[in-house]
C-alpha cells in the first residue's frame, strides 16, 4: 500500500507571498481544515480559532506559532515547507515632504491641506521663533539667518529683487512666496513690450492685494481690467498712470462695469481717459475718483452716495464739447457727501459755478476750480454766500481781482488755511498783502505768475512801463503761521520782505526783476528757497542772509566774569570747568537753509 500521496493542487500552488485569497466561510461536507487546510482526520490544528490570514500578513507584530508553515487562504491548497522568509525591518515613521517648487514657480501654487491658514499671516508662529532658521543656500558663505530678520529683509526689496533671491535656496524660496501671498500693496511698471500674462502672473502671487499701483508704458484696454478684477478680489485702490508712450482704449461702459462689479474698490485713479466717451459710475463703496485726460464727453454720470473726493482734469484742447453745467448739476442730487471738489479745464464759466452753487453741498470744504478764465468776481461771491466754511480755495487761472480777494477775506477769516491764486493776471501786490493781513491761519499762498506784466518781455515797451512798474511792485509780508509761499514767475516784482517766522519754503523762480539790495528775509526756520532763473547777485545775497541768520543763532562762547568782577570775557569750551547742556546746544542750534538755483 503506497503512502500518502500529495493533494494534486499542491504541484501549481503559489507562495503566499505572492497571492493572498480573502478567507472564505467553512462550508458542509469541507474535511480539510478552515485554517490550515490540513485534512481534519487525526489533525490537531496549532492555529487560533479567530486567526485570519490577511490581518496575520498585514500585522507585523502579530505572533506566529509555526513560521514553518505559508498558508494559503484556499482550503483546497497545501504547500510544503519553506524556510521561513528573512524578517522584515521594523516600519519607521515616514516625513512627508513637502513638494518641491521651482524657483519662480509662483504661478501654480499647490499647497498641502491645512497650509493656507499657516501662510497668509504675515508673521507667522515659525516667523517669531528666533530659533527656526534657513540655510542660505551652499556656497554663499554667509552661514545661517533667523527667518524673522530674513522676512524684515525681503518685505524692504522691490519685487525684480524679490523673484531672484527666490532662486537662492528651499528657504529663500518659501519666504519669498510667503511675501508675495502676504503681500497688501503693489506698484509695478509695465514695459513697452510686455503683454497681459506678465501682469497677471504677477498678480496671481498676491491673492491678498488691495492696493495696486500700476505704471503703463504699453496700451491698456479692457483686458487689464478684466484680469485685475479676477487676481485681486479684495482690491480696494487702483491707480493706472500713463506715459507718452500708451494710450488708454478703455471705454466708459468698460470702466462703469468694472467699477460695478468691484464692490470692494474705494479709490480710483486714472490717466489717458480719452475714449471713455458716455460713462455712468455707480458705486456705493467708493469715496475718490480722479480722471485726467477727459475729452468731448457728452454726458458724465457719478451715482456714487458715498463720494467724497473727486477730480477731474479735462484736455486743454479748445473744440472741447463737455457740458461741465450739466456734470455738476448731476454731482449735487447723486453724490451728496463730497467735501474735496477739483476741476480744470478751459470751459469752466460763472454758470458752472452757479450749478455747484445750487447743488448746496453743506460737507464742502476744499473747492478748486482751475483754468476758468471767465471765472470773475461775480463768481466768488457766489461761492462766499454757499459755502463759508472752505479750508481750501484754489482759482488759479481766473479772472478775479483784488475785489474778489476782499471778498475771500471777509467770508473765510478764520477757516481758510490754503489759498492759490497763480496765474491771475489781475492780482496785485496790494491784494497778495491784504490776504496775508487778514487770514490768521493761512499756512500755504500760492501767487505765482500775478505780479507780473507782460509787457516786460518785450523790448519795444519795457523801457516805457519799467519805471512805472518798479515803483508799486513790492511786496511787505508779515504772517505768524505762513509755512509756504509761491512767487514764482513774478518778474515784476522789485522788493520782498518778509517777517515770517514759521515759513520753510520758499519759491522765487524767475523772479528776474527782484533787486538784492531791497531783499529782506527775516525767517529763521527757513529751509529752502528756490531761486531758478533768478540773477547771480540776488542768489548770492539769499546766501549772504540765510547763512547769515543760522551763524546768528549758533551757540558761542560761554562769558565769564574776572576774578574781581571788573569784565566778562569769553570762555572756550574747553577751559570752561561747567559742563555744557547738550540739549540746550541741539535746541540753539538749527538746519541750514539750502538755496536752489537748479
Amino acid at each position: 500500500m503506497q503512502g500518502r500521496r500529495p493533494h494534486p493542487a499542491t504541484a501549481s500552488a503559489t507562495p503566499i507571498a505572492d497571492v493572498v485569497l480573502p478567507k472564505r466561510g467553512k462550508k458542509r461536507g469541507n474535511y480539510n481544515c478552515g485554517r490550515c487546510g490540513v485534512p481534519k482526520k487525526s489533525h490537531v490544528c496549532n492555529y487560533p480559532k479567530n486567526l485570519n490570514p490577511i490581518d496575520n500578513n498585514n500585522n507585523p507584530t502579530s505572533p506566529n506559532p509555526n513560521p514553518e508553515l505559508i498558508i494559503l487562504s484556499s482550503p483546497l491548497s497545501v504547500v510544503r515547507p519553506q524556510p521561513p522568509p528573512p524578517p522584515s525591518p521594523p516600519l519607521q515613521q515616514r516625513h512627508v515632504l513637502p513638494q518641491l517648487r521651482r524657483a519662480l514657480s509662483f504661478d501654480d501654487i499647490r499647497d498641502s491641506p491645512g497650509s493656507d491658514d499657516d501662510e497668509s499671516d504675515l508673521v507667522g508662529s515659525d516667523l517669531d521663533n528666533e530659533s527656526d532658521l534657513v540655510g542660505s543656500g551652499s556656497g554663499l558663505g554667509i552661514g545661517k539667518l533667523p527667518v524673522s530678520c530674513l522676512w524684515e529683509v525681503f518685505k524692504r526689496l522691490p519685487p525684480p529683487a524679490l523673484l531672484y533671491a527666490a532662486r537662492v535656496c528651499k528657504g529663500w524660496r518659501e519666504t519669498s512666496r510667503k511675501i508675495w501671498k502676504s503681500a497688501e500693496e503693489l506698484r509695478l511698471r509695465v514695459p513697452v513690450k510686455a503683454q497681459i500674462g506678465l501682469v497677471g502672473s504677477v498678480l496671481k502671487k498676491c491673492p491678498g492685494l488691495v492696493k495696486l499701483s500700476l505704471r503703463m508704458e504699453s496700451d491698456i484696454d479692457a483686458t487689464m481690467l478684466a484680469c485685475i478684477a479676477f487676481s485681486c478680489p479684495k482690491l480696494d485702490s487702483l491707480e493706472i498712470c500713463t506715459s507718452n508712450t500708451s494710450v488708454n482704449r478703455i471705454s466708459g461702459d468698460e470702466l462703469g462695469r468694472f467699477v460695478a462689479e468691484k464692490r470692494s474698490l474705494t479709490n480710483l485713479k486714472m490717466e489717458g481717459c480719452s475714449n471713455l466717451g458716455v460713462f455712468t459710475l455707480s458705486s456705493t463703496s467708493l469715496s475718490t475718483v480722479s480722471l485726467s485726460d477727459l475729452y468731448c464727453h457728452a454726458k458724465m454720470v457719478f451715482n456714487c452716495p458715498n463720494l467724497k473726493d473727486i477730480s477731474l482734469d479735462f484736455s486743454r484742447q479748445e473744440n472741447d464739447t463737455t457740458d461741465l453745467t450739466l456734470m455738476v448739476d448731476g454731482l449735487g442730487r447723486s453724490c451728496p457727501r463730497l467735501q474735496n471738489i477739483h476741476i480744470a479745464s478751459i470751459r469752466l464759466t460763472h454758470a458752472v459755478v452757479l450749478a455747484l452753487t445750487a447743488a448746496n453741498l453743506r460737507w464742502l470744504r476744499m473747492l478748486s476750480l482751475v483754468l476758468g478764465s471767465e471765472i470773475t468776481d461775480a463768481s466768488v461771491a457766489a461761492i462766499a454766500s454757499c459755502y463759508s466754511s472752505l479750508e481750501l480755495l484754489d482759482l488759479s487761472g481766473s479772472s478775479i481781482s483784488d475785489s474778489g480777494i476782499g471778498m475771500i477775506c471777509n467770508v473765510f477769516p478764520e477757516t481758510l488755511s490754503k489759498l492759490l491764486l497763480a496765474l491771475c493776471p489781475n492780482i496785485t501786490s496790494s491784494g497778495i498783502q491784504f490776504a496775508a493781513a487778514q487770514l490768521p491761519n493761512l499756512e500755504l499762498m500760492d501767487c505765482g505768475m500775478t505780479i507780473c506784466d507782460p509787457d516786460l518781455d518785450n523790448p519795444t515797451t519795457q523801457e516805457n512801463n519799467q519805471k512805472l512798474h518798479l515803483i508799486y511792485q513790492k511786496l511787505i509780508i508779515k504772517h505768524t503761521c505762513l509755512k509756504k509761499l509761491s512767487l514764482w514767475g513774478c518778474s515784476g516784482l522789485d522788493s520782498l520782505y518778509l517777517n515770517c517766522p514759521e515759513l520753510n519754503d520758499l519759491n522765487l523762480n524767475s523772479c528776474t526783476n527782484l533787486n538784492p539790495e531791497r531783499l529782506l528775509l527775516q525767517c529763521p526756520n527757513l529751509e529752502c528757497v528756490h531761486a531758478l532763473g533768478c540773477r547771480e547777485t540776488l542768489v548770492e545775497t539769499l546766501q549772504n542772509q540765510v547763512c547769515t541768520d543760522s551763524m546768528a543763532v549758533e551757540d558761542h562762547f560761554h562769558c565769564k566774569r574776572l576774578p574781581d568782577g571788573s569784565k566778562r570775557i569769553r570762555v572756550p569750551h574747553l577751559f570752561n570747568p561747567q559742563p555744557i547742556d547738550e540739549k540746550r546746544k541741539r535746541i540753539s542750534k538749527r538746519r541750514r537753509c539750502t538755496v536752489l538755483v537748479n
